[in-house]
């Protein structure tokens, strides 16, 4: 891999950055319809989430890929995305048999989505921190056992789901970025301002991460300590996006190595910043593609999936040549 200079970082950002102004504008502007400013406000909406779900993506995942030294492993190892599944399949099938009321607050869903998720980490964080220090492949494993586990719960209780409810479910299971609720809007705001801050500044301690465990613990970096630090972060990030648009695991996995592919440089804050205007660009393109040419008969994660899986195999095809 051949490093960028800063010079080629700087205008590949500005440019990126124009792009995904352009595609912003284009978006937002209803050409050829009268009723302007209701549709501004309501896309205005759309293009907050749009940039929220993109910055929580490309920061999570480089981030994780970072302290797990790995460019396949996505946050959706931790199970996080297949809890949400379970906690989703649970309340639909007690909450629809035990009340009547079937319009629960959309905030405190939110709230009580995202807390149960943080909940799970949690209760793993006493085990997780003592297997820190052999390694990330025990943790990856236990990870993914109970990624299974709850899906296989998952599985038995939407067998016995009345067909109603099981119609109702996969809406919550496909990532929609069409109606997300302002309060939602503004708490997940909050929650990545926070985020995103903190791992801004620790970029300079990720970037030393690439040289290797024992090499940044003898160039002073309490590694167990940042690890667990970001895996922290990381959890918030992917559990706020999924409880607010539902599970979209190749969309970061899409990023970062998007974000790779075109940087060529060690530097997380470019790294940063060039992976959200991706994520960005590409979210606002596939919708704006899906409401104006397929008008709605498709969504944004199943393009995701498409894409991203397609992606994710071709570097694996390309991992395997090289070697």
């Amino acid at each position: 891999m051949v490093k960028s200079s800063a010079k080629q970082v700087r205008w590949l950002l500005i440019v990126l950055g124009i792009l995904a102004l352009l595609a912003a504008i284009f978006y937002l502007v209803p050409f050829g319809s009268k009723a302007v400013p209701y549709l501004i406000k309501l896309r205005s909406k759309k293009l907050l989430t749009y940039a929220l779900v993109a910055i929580l993506s490309g920061f999570s995942t480089i981030s994780f890929q970072t302290v797990t030294a790995n460019r396949f492993l996505t946050p959706s190892v931790l199970g996080l995305e297949s809890f949400y599944v379970l906690i989703q399949s649970a309340y639909l099938f007690f909450y629809w048999h035990f009340s009547s009321d079937q319009s629960p607050n959309a905030l405190w869903e939110f709230i009580l989505v995202l807390g149960m998720e943080l909940l799970l980490f949690l209760l793993l964080f006493p085990a997780i921190a003592k297997l820190l220090k052999k390694g990330f492949g025990t943790i990856l494993l236990i990870c993914m056992a109970l990624g299974t586990l709850f899906r296989s719960l998952s599985t038995f209780m939407q067998v016995l789901m009345d067909p109603n409810e099981y119609d109702k479910l996969q809406s919550k299971l496909f990532a929609s970025l069409q109606s997300v609720n302002s309060e939602i809007l503004g708490l997940v705001a909050i929650l990545t301002i926070i985020s995103v801050v903190i791992l801004y500044r620790k970029s300079a301690k990720l970037n030393v991460f690439y040289l290797g465990k024992e090499t940044a613990t003898l160039l002073g970096i309490n590694v167990v300590k940042e690890q667990k630090e970001v895996l922290w972060l990381v959890v918030l990030m992917t559990a706020a996006s999924t409880a607010m648009v539902g599970p979209m695991a190749f969309f970061g996995f899409m990023l970062a190595n998007l974000t790779y592919q075109l940087l060529a440089s060690y530097d997380h804050r470019a790294s940063f910043i060039l992976s959200s205007l991706l994520g960005f660009l590409i979210l606002v393109i596939g919708q704006s593609l899906l409401e104006r040419v397929f008008n709605y008969n498709l969504t944004i994660s199943m393009l995701v999936e498409l894409f991203g899986g397609a992606f994710f195999f071709y570097l694996l095809y390309k991992e395997r040549v090289k070697q």
